[in-house]
């Protein structure tokens, strides 16, 4: 066996600096190899720096069957040992093993609570999430930066406004209500569950508070207040903090950033500055295949200027639409009567579902093409995806309201044999106008 001299390092700091270097590799095998040479030398129980180091790996690994075997086996089980072995089950989804390893720790800290926080909010449970953070801090654990972040984000998901300002107590008592993550997760938080009417005037004022006192906001924070400003209907604020954005910083605006202001500009009816927002996105080389080019087919699509949309689908390919930029776009066709190029789009589509069927067959009611809506509305009926109730009675609303009697007595045939929402059905026509009732 070699003896460590003062120009080589002890085979403990080797595998050490092996095994650093395997977990930004993410290389289970080498671990494995590592883990091999610690026991031939016999190191494996020495310390528990070395151990803690090599379960780190088995856990960023994903090797759960590994890191297992390890952590059962370690004499010394450190809050970092218990810690490790309580991610790997939380990332792995297995949260009653999770809670069963957390229960067993003595001691939890900040990096338990918080691991079981974020291993909530990855299944979706988010009032599990608050609940555990309402937890942890009764028990006298202070909130880290990760810990705001995931727990805001619950909040926000669960639209937890309450909790949301007791986190928010918690952010400023701490004094990390300047650090930018944690800031955009506030104003994020705000932004969600700002709904209500006070929530309108007092929590996005908050938020903007919060920006403000920003020195360095990053792009994601411009984002959350234009959004903001979007979702509560200050379209105009929306973007003049765009423009603001772009002559105060050298931040380049992404696909949210984009996505929001063209969505402004069509709620303004503003043409023209959509246009020039068009005209950034093309100096700036911007990718207009996914949320960008949908955002500016709808935004084209509602102004009228369907054939620049039109365009942009070619480009973009008519599969990538959304289902905000596809009703747009047929929208503006079937306003200005022009049914053959929505029709095409519509045909174009592989997998047509209920909101692109109701589209159509709503655009040749409105065009005076009853018939030909009921031909469709037959033939989604008989091949495409099933109407709901609410859908199905907007469909028959609109088209009994234009129909002649004899369509009526159509459209009435189709809804019996719809046994399940005859009644939702009939209730939605216009008897006074068809009078199919009596004639049959």
């Amino acid at each position: 066996m070699l003896t460590p001299t003062p120009n080589r390092p002890s085979h403990s700091d080797a595998c050490v600096y092996l095994l650093q270097s395997a977990i930004k590799s993410r290389d289970p095998f080498i671990g494995r190899c590592i883990h091999a040479r610690i026991i031939k030398h016999g190191l494996c129980y020495r310390g528990g720096f070395l151990t803690n180091n090599l379960l780190n790996l088995y856990v960023k690994t994903g090797s759960s069957s590994d890191a297992h075997r390890l952590f059962d086996e370690m004499p010394l089980k450190t809050s970092f040992s218990w810690n490790s072995i309580l991610s790997a089950h939380a990332k792995a989804g297995n949260l009653d093993s999770a809670r069963r390893v957390f229960n067993e720790i003595p001691q939890p800290d900040s990096v338990s609570w918080t691991t079981m926080i974020v291993g909530y909010n990855h299944l979706g449970l988010f009032k599990s999430a608050v609940h555990a953070f309402l937890r942890m801090v009764s028990s006298g654990i202070s909130p880290t930066q990760l810990t705001f972040t995931n727990v805001l984000a619950s909040c926000a998901a669960a639209q937890a406004l309450d909790v949301g300002k007791k986190v928010h107590s918690f952010v400023v008592k701490l004094g990390q209500s300047g650090v930018v993550p944690v800031a955009n997760s506030l104003l994020n938080m705000y932004a969600k569950c700002g709904d209500s009417v006070m929530a309108k005037f007092c929590q996005f004022d908050l938020a903007l508070a919060l920006f403000d006192q920003m020195t360095d906001p990053d792009i994601v924070s411009w984002n959350s207040i234009i959004t903001g400003y979007c979702h509560q209907g200050y379209d105009i604020k929306a973007l003049e903090t765009f423009s603001f954005m772009l002559k105060s910083s050298s931040l380049k605006p992404d696909k949210f950033t984009l996505g929001s202001v063209l969505s402004a500009c069509a709620n303004r009816e503003s043409l023209k500055l959509g246009k020039q927002i068009h005209a950034h996105i093309v100096r700036a080389d911007v990718d207009i295949a996914g949320a960008v080019g949908n955002a500016l087919i709808s935004m084209y699509a509602k102004l009228g200027a369907v054939e620049v949309a039109h365009r942009i689908v070619e480009i973009t390919s008519t599969p990538s639409l959304n289902v905000i930029a596809f009703t747009s776009l047929l929208d503006g066709y079937f306003k200005i009567g022009d049914i053959d190029p929505a029709r095409a789009i519509f045909d174009s589509l592989k997998h047509r579902d209920v909101v692109a069927w109701i589209a159509v067959i709503v655009g040749y009611a409105q065009n005076g093409l009853i018939s030909d809506a009921l031909v469709l509305f037959r033939l989604m009926i008989r091949e495409g995806p099933k109407p709901n109730n609410y859908t199905l009675a907007a469909i028959l609303s609109v088209i009994s309201s234009l129909a002649s009697l004899d369509h009526g007595k159509q459209l009435h045939a189709v809804a019996i044999r719809l046994e399940e929402v005859c009644n939702e059905c009939n209730s939605k026509m216009d008897k006074g106008k068809l009078h199919f009732i009596d004639d049959n």
